[in-house]
C-alpha cells in the first residue's frame, strides 16, 4: 500500500513539474475550442409536443373514462397511435422529400430551395464530404434537421426541426405536425373501413350459426314434445347449449360491427397540442463551453500520457 501511494505521489510530482507544458496544451485547446465552436454556423431549434387524442371517439359513443382506456389498450391495433409509429415515420426519407416541397411562408420559396442556397456547412465540411449528388445533399440536411422523440410512458411526441434561420425553424415543425397528422389520419380512415368490412363479415357469419342452431332446436323441440329418457334430455341439452353460444356470439358481433360503424360515421383523428412552436430566441448549437471542455481534456490526456512516457523512457 505504502509503495503503491509512493508510486502516486511521484507521478503527481512528476506532472505538477511540468506546468508549463500543461499551460501550453490548454492555451491551444482553449484556442481550438472557440475556433472550431465558431466556425459551426449557429443553429436554432423548435419543438412541438403532441399526444393522440384517441379517447375522444370513444368517449362518444358512451363508454366512460376506464372503459375508453381499457378499450384503447386491449382492442387497439399494433401500429396505430403509437408514440414510437410517429416517431418512426416523421424520420424516413419519404416524409423529408414531402417536407422539402412545404412553401415557407414569408420567403416565396419552399424548404428545398431554402436548404439549397442558404445552409452554410462549417469550413472543414469540404475536405470530408461524402460523394453525393445536390438533392441527395439537400434531403440528407433536411432529414438531419427534422427529429423526434418518443415517450412511451405519457404517450407523447416532441417533434423538433433545426435550421440556421429561426422562424424557418418554427414554420417547418408546424408544417411537420400538420402533414404527419394528415398521414396518420389517412391510415386511420382506411383501416377504419377495412375493420368494418371485417366487422360485417364476422357478424355475417356469426348470423348464420346462430340462425342454424335456433332452427336446431326450434325443429327439435316441435318433435320431441314429451322428454322422457335421459339421452333425448341430454340432446336437448346440448342443442340448447350450442343455440345460447351462437347467440351471445352473434351479439358480440353485432357489437362490434355498430362500434365500427359509428366510428366511421363518425372519424376524427386529430392531435392535442401540448405545446405550441414559437421562433426560437438562443441557438441550440454550436455550444462553445461544450468543445473547449472537451479539447482541453483530449489536450490534457495527450499530456500527461507523452509527459509519462518520457519518464519512463528516461529512467530505462
Amino acid at each position: 500500500m505504502g509503495s503503491e501511494m509512493k508510486k502516486s505521489v511521484s507521478t503527481l510530482h512528476t506532472c505538477l513539474s511540468k506546468w508549463r507544458l500543461y499551460l501550453l496544451a490548454t492555451s491551444i485547446a482553449l484556442f481550438l475550442g472557440v475556433v472550431v465552436s465558431v466556425s459551426i454556423p449557429r443553429r436554432y431549434a423548435a419543438q412541438v409536443k403532441i399526444a393522440d387524442e384517441r379517447k375522444e371517439t370513444d368517449l362518444l359513443l358512451g363508454l366512460n373514462t376506464f372503459a375508453a382506456w381499457a378499450k384503447g389498450a386491449l382492442d387497439d391495433h399494433e401500429g396505430l397511435r403509437q408514440p414510437e409509429v410517429y416517431h418512426k415515420l416523421v424520420e424516413t426519407r419519404e416524409f423529408a422529400e414531402e417536407m422539402s416541397g412545404v412553401t415557407l411562408e414569408g420567403y416565396g420559396i419552399d424548404y428545398y430551395h431554402h436548404i439549397a442556397q442558404n445552409h452554410r456547412e462549417p469550413w472543414w465540411e469540404n475536405w470530408f464530404a461524402p460523394e453525393e449528388s445536390e438533392h441527395e445533399r439537400v434531403i440528407r440536411i433536411i432529414r438531419d434537421n427534422i427529429r423526434s422523440k418518443a415517450a412511451a410512458l405519457y404517450a407523447t411526441v416532441t417533434l423538433q426541426v433545426t435550421d440556421q434561420d429561426p422562424v424557418v425553424a418554427a414554420l417547418l415543425v408546424d408544417s411537420v405536425r400538420v402533414h404527419l397528422q394528415r398521414h396518420m389520419a389517412d391510415y386511420a380512415r382506411d383501416r377504419s373501413w377495412r375493420d368494418l368490412l371485417d366487422a360485417e363479415q364476422k357478424m355475417s357469419q356469426a348470423e348464420e350459426r346462430y340462425k342454424a342452431a335456433r332452427d336446431d332446436y326450434a325443429n327439435f323441440e316441435d318433435t320431441h314434445r314429451d322428454i322422457s329418457s335421459a339421452k333425448v334430455q341430454s340432446v336437448e341439452d346440448h342443442l340448447l347449449k350450442e343455440y345460447e353460444t351462437a347467440f351471445n356470439e352473434y351479439s358480440k358481433t353485432v357489437t362490434q360491427y355498430r362500434r365500427a360503424r359509428a366510428l366511421v360515421d363518425k372519424f376524427s383523428y386529430t392531435f392535442a397540442v401540448l405545446k405550441n412552436a414559437t421562433v426560437p430566441v438562443k441557438a441550440s448549437a454550436p455550444f462553445m463551453p461544450g468543445y473547449v471542455m472537451a479539447f482541453m481534456f483530449i489536450a490534457w490526456v495527450f499530456t500527461t500520457w507523452g509527459v509519462l512516457l518520457k519518464e519512463r523512457l528516461r529512467k530505462r
